[in-house]
């Protein structure tokens, strides 16, 4: 793969990742307190797909930079930290992205019903600026190869 290649591919991604954000902003309404379960597990399943997305833009980084990301049991939690160490996230934002992961983990073992909105709706008021920063810092990162 080369740079541009890259680059075509991560900002394909973004935008598949925004029209995600986008979508999940249709069920969720900041000052609306109840959902039902069924709006509960969308709002869930865009906060996931949103996290893959965003994991599958930093494993093919990696990837290109000639790091081993391989599929063992703790890849997920593999590509937060290489991704920190060679610099293509700042530590707040791979601590933010590590919430996110947890959730997802979290997600995909239980019932919808026992997902903390709490935990969630904070997840959900922080995906714009989530996407915007790993956007930002992917640019930045892409444009010091």
């Amino acid at each position: 793969m080369t740079i541009d290649e890259l680059k075509k591919y991560c900002d394909g991604e973004f935008i598949h990742i925004k029209r995600i954000v986008d979508e999940l902003y249709t069920v969720y309404i900041p000052d609306k307190a109840e959902y039902p379960i069924t709006d509960k597990a969308a709002m869930a399943a865009l906060l996931v797909n949103m996290y893959s997305g965003i994991e599958g833009i930093l494993k093919q980084m990696l990837k290109f930079d000639k790091l081993d990301v391989d599929d063992s049991p703790g890849w997920h939690e593999m590509v937060l930290r290489k991704s920190a160490e060679i610099a293509i996230l700042p530590p707040d934002l791979i601590q933010l992205l590590s919430k996110y992961l947890a959730f997802r983990n979290f997600f995909l073992y239980t019932y919808v019903f026992n997902i903390n909105w709490d935990d969630m709706k904070s997840m959900i008021d922080a995906a714009r600026d989530v996407v915007s920063g790993v956007h930002s810092e992917v640019e930045d990162y892409i444009k010091s190869i």
